[in-house]
This record gives C-alpha cells, structure tokens and sequence, in this order.
C-alpha cells in the first residue's frame, strides 16, 4: 500500500489560496492588498474545487508569489511605520516633531508599474486608443 495523503496538500487545492491566507502571507491590511491588486493586474479566480468555501475570494499562488517581492509592499510597511512614529509623537504632545514628521512622510512611486505594463512608448499609446 502507498503513502497516504492528506486532504488538500495536492493537486488543485495547492494552486489557489484564499484572501485572507493572502493577507496573513503578505502582511498588508485589505485596503492595501486591493489597492496593489489592482496596481499590478491581479484578479480573483475560480478554482475547480473550493477547498476553505464557496463564500471564499480565491487567488492563485503564483500571483501571491508575484506580490510577494513588489517594491511597493516595502514602501506600504515604511508608511505605516512612519504613521506609528506621527502617532506616538502626537500621543507625547510633541506637536512640533509630529509636524516635521509629516511633513517627511515616505511616498511611493508608480513609474516601475508603468514601465512593466508598457514597456515601449508604442504600447502605451495603443493603449490609450482602446480608451
């Protein structure tokens, strides 16, 4: 007799991963995972079978992976960081340091994902043909 094997360690139910397992994996908050979602192109999917759920979002774990080393991830986690540094300034009545702090807050560039998604000038204003 063979090895057994557990329920949903293969085949299709490896491929797909719920949004919350998302979440947990890429350790960003839902407004930030929709956002760069939509950034980069990703959509939800339909799996064969459900394995968590028919109520469940599902994403392919190689889109996941994908996120994964998006540069705009780092730059989500120095903006919420820096967002702690403002509060806990403001929480110390330290109203200057958190004004200057503002000021100084970390923004994030869209130009690689443009440069990805249209990687000549001629792609780009096909693009804005199909408008």
């Amino acid at each position: 007799m063979g090895k057994i094997i557990k329920k949903g360690t293969t085949g299709n139910a490896v491929n797909y991963t719920t949004r919350n397992q998302a979440l947990k994996k890429l350790q960003i908050k839902l407004q930030q995972f929709r956002r760069l979602c939509i950034l980069k192109g990703i959509h939800p999917r339909e799996p064969k079978k459900k394995r968590a759920g028919q109520a469940k979002t599902y994403y392919h774990v190689k889109d996941i992976n994908f996120l994964q080393y998006e540069p705009l991830l780092e730059k989500f986690r120095e903006i919420k960081a820096y967002d702690k540094k403002v509060t806990k300034a403001k929480a110390k009545a330290q109203h200057q340091l958190a004004a200057s702090l503002r000021t100084r807050r970390p923004e994030y560039k869209l130009d690689h994902l443009v440069r990805e998604r249209y990687p000549s000038f001629v792609d780009a204003l096909r693009d804005l043909d199909d408008a």
